[in-house]
């Protein structure tokens, strides 16, 4: 049983329940793009996204060597 506010009683529609579904902003893009980097080994399976342009692109944990742009963005 759901009991309204004495708000709800004197002005139907004033108290409005706020909405759980996600809504964007007008023209934002719904797709954020994160490239995706890899070891140049090829045997190996390091891989690392780069979230921010702002941030250096690291070295491979296993082989020390700086990773590299992958083809694909996620």
């Amino acid at each position: 049983m759901v009991i309204a506010s004495s708000a709800e009683q004197n002005h139907p529609g004033a108290a409005q329940l706020p909405n759980d579904s996600y809504t964007p902003l007008v023209g934002s893009e719904s797709r954020v793009e994160s490239p995706r980097y890899r070891c140049p080994v090829a045997s190996c399976h390091q891989t690392w996204y780069r979230h921010s342009s702002d941030e250096d692109i690291p070295h491979c944990p296993i082989h020390d060597v700086v990773m590299i742009r992958d083809s694909k963005v996620h």
